[in-house]
C-alpha cells in the first residue's frame, strides 16, 4: 500500500511539472518593454505614468502630376502619436475631440484621430490635384515650384498629475525660397476636460512681470549681461511676451517662438522655460498647474 501511495504521488508530480512547462512555453516571461509597448501593424500603445495612454499613426503619401514619376509631385507625411485610451470613454472622445481639431482644424473634429489624418491627407492631395490640373498637359509649363510638401506631426510631452501637455508641428513647402515649419504647445486638463490658456494661469495684472521674466531668462540661456543685449542678436525684445504657445512639465512652463515671432528666420525658433520657483508668485490660486509642483 506504501509503495502504491510513493508511485501515486511521484505521477502526480510528474503531471504538475509537465502541466508548468507547459504554461511557461505558451506564456513566456516578458521583459519590462514588452510591458511597455504593444506593437501592432501601424500603432504602438505607450503606457504612461498616467491613466492616459497613447497609440502612435505614421504614413506618407506621394502624388505626382499625371501619375507620372517624371513630373512634380505633392508629398504628405504624418507621424502622430495621439490619445487611444482613458478609463472615462466619454472624456476620452472629448480629447480627442479636442486634439483632431487643434491638428487638422474644425472640419475634421468629429472624426477619429487616425481617421481624421487619413482625410486630411486624402484632401491635401485632392486640393494639389485641382490646383495642378491647369498644367496636367504640357510639360513645358512644369516647374520645380510645383513640387510641394506637407509634414504633420505630434508627440506627448508630459503627462501627469492629470495635466496632458503635446506639441504639433507643421512643416509646408509651396515651392518658395524655403519651407516654414511651425511648432504649437498645448496644456491639457484631464479633470476639466479643457485645454489651458494664458488666462488659466496668469491673471492681466502680472502678464508684464512674466514679460520682462521671459527675456532676462533668454538674456541669461544666451548667456547675455542684460536684456538690452538681445537686439545685438537680431532678437525683438518688445516682441517677447508671454501667449497661449506653452507647455507645463514638472520643472516649468515653457514658451516657444516661431521664427518670425520674436527673430528672424536665421534664428529659428526659441525656447525660453521658466520654473516653477520663478513663477509660483504669479500663478493663478486655482491654476491647474499647480497639481504639478503642490
Amino acid at each position: 500500500m506504501k509503495n502504491r501511495f510513493i508511485l501515486l504521488s511521484g505521477f502526480c508530480l510528474l503531471l504538475l511539472c509537465i502541466n508548468s512547462c507547459k504554461q511557461k512555453k505558451n506564456h513566456p516571461d516578458k521583459t519590462d518593454s514588452d510591458q511597455q509597448t504593444e506593437l501592432t501593424d501601424t500603432s504602438i500603445s505607450i503606457e504612461e505614468i498616467d491613466t492616459l495612454s497613447f497609440a502612435l499613426y505614421e504614413n506618407e503619401k506621394k502624388y505626382h502630376i499625371n501619375n507620372d514619376t517624371t513630373m512634380p509631385a505633392c508629398t504628405f507625411s504624418i507621424d502622430m502619436i495621439y490619445p487611444d485610451n482613458y478609463p472615462n470613454n466619454i472624456k476620452l472622445k472629448q480629447i480627442q475631440k479636442y486634439f483632431v481639431k487643434s491638428i487638422f482644424g474644425e472640419e475634421y473634429e468629429s472624426f477619429a484621430p487616425k481617421l481624421a489624418a487619413e482625410k486630411y491627407m486624402q484632401n491635401y492631395i485632392d486640393t494639389y490635384k485641382k490646383d495642378m490640373s491647369q498644367y496636367s498637359h504640357s510639360k513645358k509649363d512644369i516647374g520645380v515650384w510645383m513640387n510641394y510638401e506637407l509634414s504633420v506631426g505630434s508627440r506627448s510631452l508630459y503627462n501627469n498629475h492629470d495635466i496632458w501637455s503635446y506639441e504639433l508641428s507643421t512643416y509646408m513647402f509651396t515651392g518658395g525660397a524655403h519651407g516654414i515649419y511651425t511648432t504649437t504647445y498645448q496644456t491639457f486638463d484631464l479633470q476639466k476636460g479643457k485645454s489651458l490658456l494664458l488666462n488659466d494661469l496668469i491673471s492681466e495684472k502680472n502678464r508684464a512681470t512674466i514679460d520682462e521674466l521671459l527675456r532676462k531668462q533668454l538674456a541669461i540661456d544666451l548667456k547675455l549681461t542684460n536684456i538690452n543685449e538681445l537686439s545685438k542678436k537680431d532678437y525683438s525684445p518688445e516682441n517677447i511676451v508671454a501667449t497661449d504657445n506653452f507647455y507645463a512639465e514638472k520643472n516649468g512652463i515653457t514658451w516657444l517662438y516661431n521664427p518670425y515671432d520674436i527673430a528672424p528666420y536665421y534664428l529659428g525658433q526659441t525656447r525660453i522655460t521658466l520654473p516653477y520657483s520663478v513663477l509660483r508668485p504669479y500663478l493663478l490660486p486655482e491654476c491647474p498647474v499647480k497639481r504639478i509642483f503642490e
